[in-house]
């Protein structure tokens, strides 16, 4: 948990929770029961696992933890429960298997007074969740109705040129490419350039949720969200105030021009006219506008970056481990040719692409530990009591390094997934990156048809290498990450060029077309 808090927050922590510990340990003491916690890390009086969490990585720590505690890690943050899951076998029978027990969120403080409440990753499970989630359920499960891989092809190839004018930025192409997807899925708005105003608003999002994460004490103490602004140590109220009005703006700004040019005609299909055709009656209304506008603005915040950390891990996969990129390349010629560029029309014939990109969702995991699952009722599982309230994180990085279940789980290896392989009938990364139960990533199917067709054909178009010094000496990869709910990679020093002049000359062809 990170220690960004303002220095009055953290020692109001330590005070005033003395009290709510104490009575809550009392409560359940009333309550009672026989059967024993999970285990984990031995709690102090009062505080419990407080001191012992990290400032950050919590992933590696628990994989540590799990070690000499096992699959189920029982902590106590100053008397709220948690518990940290470092096992597909106990996710699924926990957050799958009983979704009806475990499928809710803890109603975190910064969330809440920012103004973003009501996005779909923190509602807490009910009616408007599954509205929300039959939406997207209903667009994204499947390309058959919004058609997205088309977009996502489009979008490749256009990638695909810009790597050949500046290959040096390849990370800001990166960047862009799932942007300019998800904008033109969800809105049917074309992104000119980087300094679009709806894709600068939304990364000031991204990066105004991720500064909530700073201030976990105000969940352990939430009645100092009315500490006033003008408060010393209250700085929280000012991120909170300026993420409101962000939040509001862009809930509404980009919905409401989609709308404005499907009265006038002028729309593009995608979510939001689909959606208007099928949802405006004979007067005009728009049924459940409100919830629909909320569950728009959030795709573009909940996808892109996730994706983009994927293609960047893709990206140094292939720097990393070049007898993977040629192999990958071989399969492509010799199934594709050089006289185009892949479609998702040769997915079924790329088994080693397929593979490749399966290793890249196990090997470097985007978010290693998923958003926070809640019980509604206390459970038994196991031998042990999981009490009511208990917050529960899957462990997502322990998963795909469990070496039980994937040998030498730090080696970048896609013939594991390939008939015969090693991993070949074990739990794909597919089956947990994405989450559990209720709770799965419902833009699951876009984001693995993204990764596929970025990977494709970025290794049938260019050769990636890692690049040298004056002295001829590899110059290290970049493979410092940055954040904890989604880790964010830097480029690294590199040289991308065609694979040959007829490649190139097949970009812009395919590039102008659009």
């Amino acid at each position: 948990m990170s220690t960004q808090s303002p220095v009055l927050l953290s020692a109001c922590a330590v005070c005033a929770t003395i009290t709510f510990s104490l009575l809550l340990r009392w409560s359940r003491k009333r309550r009672g029961s026989a059967l024993p916690l999970p285990p984990g890390p031995p709690r102090l009086p009062i505080v419990g696992n407080m001191f012992q969490m990290p400032e950050k990585n919590v992933w590696e720590t628990a994989l540590e933890w799990g070690k000499t505690y096992g699959d189920m890690l029982y902590l106590e943050v100053a008397g709220f429960p948690m518990m940290i899951i470092n096992s597909n076998e106990v996710a699924t029978d926990l957050l799958t298997k009983r979704s009806s027990i475990y499928s809710s969120r803890p109603q975190m403080v910064m969330p809440v007074i920012g103004g973003w409440g009501w996005a779909t990753p923190m509602l807490p499970y009910g009616e408007t969740h599954k509205w929300h989630r039959s939406i997207l359920h209903k667009f994204f499960a499947s390309p058959n109705l919004l058609k997205y891989t088309e977009s996502q092809q489009q979008g490749c190839y256009m990638f695909l040129r810009h790597m050949l004018e500046s290959p040096q930025d390849y990370d800001r192409h990166v960047r862009r490419l799932p942007t300019v997807v998800m904008m033109m899925n969800t809105y049917g708005h074309s992104v000119k350039d980087d300094n679009d105003r709806y894709v600068v608003q939304g990364e000031k999002c991204a990066r105004t949720v991720t500064d909530f994460f700073g201030y976990f004490v105000l969940d352990l103490m939430p009645w100092l969200r009315h500490v006033p602004e003008w408060f010393p140590g209250a700085n929280f109220q000012r991120l909170a105030r300026e993420s409101r009005e962000l939040s509001k703006s862009y809930r509404h700004d980009l919905y409401a021009l989609t709308k404005k040019n499907f009265n006038e005609g002028t729309a593009k299909e995608c979510l939001t006219t689909l959606y208007l055709e099928s949802a405006t009656n004979s007067e005009g209304v728009v049924e459940d506008e409100e919830l629909f506008g909320d569950v728009t603005s959030i795709v573009f915040l909940a996808g892109s970056d996730t994706s983009v950390t994927g293609i960047m891990n893709l990206v140094l996969a292939l720097l990393k481990f070049p007898e993977a990129q040629r192999r990958a390349q071989e399969e492509l010629d010799r199934v594709v040719g050089t006289d185009r560029l892949p479609t998702f029309d040769d997915r079924g014939r790329l088994p080693y692409v397929n593979a490749l990109c399966s290793e890249v969702l196990r090997w470097q995991i985007v978010g290693p530990i998923a958003l926070p699952h809640y019980t509604t009722e206390e459970d038994e599982y196991r031998g042990f009591r999981i009490p009511k309230g208990t917050i529960v994180l899957p462990n997502l990085w322990a998963m795909g390094r469990n070496a039980d279940i994937y040998p030498d789980p730090l080696e970048f290896k896609p013939e594991r997934w390939l008939p015969g392989g090693v991993n070949y009938d074990s739990v794909r990364p597919e089956d947990f990156v994405f989450g559990y139960g209720r709770r799965i990533c419902p833009g699951k199917n876009w984001a693995e048809t993204m990764l596929f067709i970025t990977a494709a054909t970025l290794v049938s178009a260019f050769n990636l290498e890692q690049a040298v010094d004056a002295d001829g000496k590899p110059i290290p990869l970049n493979e410092e990450y940055e954040g904890e709910s989604i880790r964010y990679l830097g480029k690294s020093e590199c040289k991308i060029t065609p694979r040959s002049e007829k490649i190139a000359a097949l970009i812009s062809e395919y590039a102008e077309s659009f």
